[in-house]
């Protein structure tokens, strides 16, 4: 995809669907900037739970069913069927197959799936639910090993069994973003606006990036606590008004629709919106188009796809998913999970044919310089959730237009590649802002 330089901003087509890639992926094992990572072998009769003599069983959380917000998280189902079938295509794990296990929460039952996981499934990868927090103790309690896409609750970031390819870490927070957008906004960050939706494990990550903020120049006028599910957001965009918000980072992990259109009833303005990672879809470009936005920024750890071209290792991605799933669209959420998915791959073939969970994770553990050969902001050295792994502070802006997102240089002031990694955006929470998350 060509891309045009204008005033510090890259701006380029976005390929919305998988459809967008126009060559087959090869079938030799090979990821770039990976390596080697499936391939034959002799497989091998296995006392571990999920693996086979020629199959490794692999439980996918997500919550596509549920009614509040139906298809979330379906892509981590798309993607792992995808990348299951290239790499068996290539042989497998050292001769065995991967056999996906869809392990779908509907967000109320991340309980049950995690029990049923526990029964038949080897690790969980390229996965997570929203609400997370009740699954922890049963997966780590039976001993199911993960390399996740994402985790959401305090629990499940600081559990023991995994690793994370982003490198969560409960008493560090990577914030960057609020620190850059201080310097562009020095007097609207003065008058913010923020919140989260109404359930513990949504709660404590978003308090953590208020204090994130806070340390990087912000002072929040406003901090709200919708439900779930919300059905008019005219009354809280009413409150972040007359309280005078300036810069907004909505309290909607959702469709940013309606909460717009809201906005435009209301008449509310703010200087400028941030809007988090699951904002990269193409639906709130098409909500650009049909509403007014005011300044709007999105903040990525993933490639964007707009540069896909840039980065051989998304551009595999896209591949893959035209071959192993035909014209399901590719988003930011295919890119994380791809992540978790390459991680386990390179690790799990390391192992041979005696794969343990702890063998997987052992190696995992000693990965530096991971950024799934160009798909992820990179981090320095992976750990495991227990063991005080250190985010990466890398960071993207995309710029919401209408019916396409713009990667804003200017904004984002990379220091590498296309990435800011100023390592003043970790932040550091203290044992009083701990409690209170």
């Amino acid at each position: 995809m060509a891309t045009l330089m204008l005033a510090g901003t890259l701006v380029a087509a976005i390929p919305v669907a998988a459809g967008a890639a126009t060559s087959s992926a090869p079938t030799n094992g090979i990821w770039p900037g990976v390596g080697k990572i499936c391939g034959p072998g002799a497989g091998g009769a296995s006392s571990v739970r999920g693996v086979g003599p020629k199959t490794i069983n692999i439980a996918v959380f997500n919550d596509a069913a549920n009614t509040i917000e139906p298809g979330l998280e379906v892509e981590f189902v798309q993607m792992a069927k995808a990348f299951a079938a290239w790499c068996n295509a290539s042989g497998g794990i050292n001769g065995r197959h991967i056999v996906i296990d869809d392990r779908d929460a509907a967000l109320f039952n991340a309980a049950q799936v995690t029990i049923q996981a526990c029964q038949s499934d080897f690790m969980s990868v390229g996965g997570g639910m929203a609400l997370d927090q009740s699954s922890v103790k049963l997966r780590v309690g039976c001993g199911l090993g993960q390399i996740s896409a994402y985790q959401v609750s305090d629990d499940a970031v600081d559990a023991p069994l995994q690793i994370n390819p982003g490198g969560l870490n409960n008493d560090i927070t990577s914030t960057g973003w609020y620190g850059a957008l201080a310097k562009l906004y020095p007097q609207a960050v003065k008058h913010a606006g923020f919140g989260a939706q109404n359930n513990p494990s949504i709660i404590e990550s978003q308090t953590k990036y208020k204090d994130g903020a806070e340390a990087q120049g912000w002072h929040f006028v406003d901090f709200q606590e919708p439900p779930l599910s919300v059905e008019d957001w005219t009354p809280y965009v009413q409150d972040m008004e007359s309280k005078g918000v300036q810069a907004l980072e909505p309290p909607d992990d959702s469709n940013i629709a309606p909460y717009v259109q809201a906005m435009d009833t209301v008449g509310f303005k703010p200087k400028f919106m941030l809007l988090g990672p699951q904002f990269y879809l193409p639906a709130t470009t098409k909500a650009a188009a049909a509403s007014t936005f005011p300044t709007t920024y999105v903040e990525v750890q993933v490639w964007p796809l707009e540069l896909a071209s840039e980065s051989p290792s998304v551009a595999q991605l896209l591949s893959i998913m035209h071959t192993y799933a035909k014209g399901v669209s590719v988003d930011f959420n295919d890119e994380i999970a791809a992540g978790s998915w390459l991680l386990w791959a390179k690790t799990a073939t390391a192992c041979g044919a005696a794969l343990t969970v702890s063998c997987v994770l052992n190696h995992a553990a000693q990965v530096k310089n991971w950024s799934a050969g160009g798909i992820g902001a990179p981090i320095a050295q992976l750990k495991e959730g227990n063991d005080n792994p250190t985010p990466t502070p890398c960071f993207a802006f995309l710029k919401v237009e209408p019916n396409k997102f713009v990667y804003d240089k200017a904004a984002t002031q990379p220091t590498k590649s296309i990435w800011n990694c100023n390592p003043k955006g970790l932040i550091h929470l203290t044992p009083q802002q701990l409690a209170a998350a």
